[in-house]
């Protein structure tokens, strides 16, 4: 059971000299694969689950008899998504976390969403969407997500809408996507705008269209011309011959027709395909580009009272700096900037926190598993690691894999690494409203999904009370990480990092309610800022976790003082 203390035993320290790296403000660069030193003893925590049972499986539990009058009959299995030991404990079948593929996974969801089911339809386009060990379906994922989404079911409203802002199974379409995403918002037409980042890609995207069609028209004339003439130069030879008799074999002039004809053909479609894209994107940018979102009126100060006691549930943090490795290289500020995070986490916004320090993969895990009975639907958790990361591709997929490395973790060996999958399926079964993942780590960005300025586009504007009710009925899953796929920088003259400092800063100078996507703003310049003049310039990232089932929702963070 999860218990709320200033701070977690210290794993013991092993004093190492840092490397400096010359930018005049001692900051340092993350090692992102670490020097291995000498291994020394396993320093797992006594009480906590194996690491095996902490695993997210697809469990398909007994069926259950149940009794209809004078007579019994059993239920149809159900499948869901738990940890390996609560899938035991129950009586379910499960293949392990390490050898689950395509095939058992659908075997659990499979029937389940042939039967109607709207959560296992959305389970099943997932499936065919990660491939699994196979290569990814796009076209039978968004075939089910549409099923899915057709019912209602926001997560496969936003995995569709996803599909079609990325052109993958299903046509490129802007405005497509953008309707798909508003239903999940629960948004009305004319409630909906775009936020400054979505317009400038969207006149990007209009920018380029317009060069490629030019282009497409150009190669379309040349090979109508070439078409045109050939046509006519094989009619002159066709009546100075009187014509070859019939069945006899295409001439090379033929051929070449043909080869001109089919050419001219897959010009003409092309140019079709950019002008149909370049309609939706221009559908796209005059529907949403131009309107208030949620009325454009700002609370006064008479209704302020009123907006700050919305119920936005209980808050709680866990904290996460591991600093003092044990084979790979130390590093010099996760501590400091932890400490720090918690106690503005505490004093200004009221979260409750668990700070764990040097922490093992074991501990790690079995902490975010204890949240699942400890949070409710209607709270929130954010979750901060600073440390080592990593990243590896798969002997299956070429689809890179981010790791967070545990504070005995060594280089080159997986074993104990915390692979970023494993982070998001337990963010899916967490029940909190709203998750945020805040991670000052090398590769920090691969737990997210692909950037999408679209799913994030529905998410500007003023910040009202009915902007919050809407947002507050929809799931959160995002994280804002440090430097996407790139190494960062360690701590500076000022005992936290360049990331820590700058979120530090923009969290203690708010004082109004504030979405997660303004903190990603502030925190953007803030770092922007301290890395002006560095060798390294850090590019903070935010992106949806859809994995963890990121339904358009936002992370608050609303001061107390």
């Amino acid at each position: 059971m999860l218990k709320f203390l200033p701070s977690q035993s210290k794993s013991p320290r092993i004093t190492l000299l840092p490397r400096l790296l010359g930018l005049g403000v001692l900051a340092l660069l993350v090692n992102c694969g670490g020097a291995t030193k000498q291994a020394s003893g396993d320093k797992a925590m006594e009480g906590y689950k194996a690491l095996d049972d902490l695993y997210i499986v697809d469990c398909l539990l007994p069926s259950q008899l149940r009794k209809l009058g004078t007579g019994s009959f059993l239920a149809p299995r159900q499948p869901i998504k738990t940890t390996t030991a609560d899938c035991r404990i129950r009586g379910g079948e499960y293949v392990d976390y390490s050898r689950a593929d395509y095939r058992s996974a659908l075997n659990v969801w499979l029937p389940q969403a042939q039967a109607g089911d709207k959560e296992a339809q959305n389970y099943v386009g997932e499936i065919f969407e990660k491939g699994l060990g196979q290569t990814p379906d796009y076209v039978s994922a968004a075939s089910w997500y549409k099923k899915s989404a057709e019912q209602g079911y926001t997560r496969a409203q936003i995995n569709l809408g996803y599909m079609y802002e990325k052109g993958m199974g299903v046509p490129k379409d802007m405005t497509v996507a953008l309707n798909f995403y508003r239903k999940a918002s629960g948004l009305e037409n004319d409630q909906l705008v775009l936020n400054s980042d979505m317009q400038k890609e969207l006149a990007q995207t209009r920018e380029k269209l317009n060069k490629d069609l030019a282009s497409a028209q150009i190669q379309s004339d040349l090979m109508k011309r070439q078409l045109a003439g050939m046509q006519a130069q094989l009619e002159k030879s066709k009546v100075a011959a009187n014509k070859p008799a019939a069945g006899v074999a295409p001439t090379a002039g033929n051929a070449e027709l043909e080869a001109i004809t089919k050419l001219y053909e897959k010009a003409e479609a092309d140019k079709k395909s950019l002008l149909n894209e370049l309609q939706s994107t221009e559908v796209a940018y005059r529907t949403f580009s131009k309107q208030e979102i949620l009325k454009p009126t700002q609370l006064n100060p008479l209704s302020a009272r009123t907006f700050k006691n919305i119920n936005f549930g209980h808050y709680y943090a866990l904290i996460i700096g591991n600093q003092d490795y044990q084979y790979l290289d130390k590093l010099r500020s996760p501590i400091s900037d932890a400490k720090k995070l918690k106690q503005v986490l505490e004093l200004k916004y009221g979260f409750s926190t668990l700070l764990i320090e040097n922490g093992t993969e074991k501990q790690i895990l079995n902490t975010i598993n204890d949240f699942y009975a400890k949070i409710g639907e209607n709270d929130n958790l954010l979750i901060y690691y600073a440390g080592h990361g990593q990243i590896s591709t798969g002997e299956t997929s070429k689809k890179e894999r981010g790791y967070w490395l545990p504070v005995d973790a060594q280089a080159n060996v997986l074993t104990n690494w915390i692979n970023n999958s494993v982070i998001s399926d337990h963010l899916d079964r967490i029940k909190a409203r709203s998750v945020l993942v805040i991670a000052d780590s090398c590769y920090a960005g691969v737990l997210g999904s692909e950037k999408s300025p679209l799913l994030f586009g529905v998410s500007g504007g003023p910040l009202t009370e009915a902007s919050i009710k809407a947002s507050m009925g929809r799931r959160a899953r995002v994280v804002i990480s440090s430097g996407g796929l790139s190494p960062v920088m360690d701590g500076t003259g000022s005992n936290n990092s360049v990331f820590a400092s700058a979120l530090l800063e923009s969290l203690e100078q708010n004082k109004e309610p504030m979405r997660d996507s303004a903190l990603f703003s502030l925190l953007a310049v803030n770092v922007s800022k301290r890395t002006a003049n560095a060798v390294k310039v850090e590019v903070p990232e935010m992106k949806p976790v859809r994995e963890a089932g990121h339904a358009g929702g936002t992370f608050y963070f609303v001061p107390t003082i």
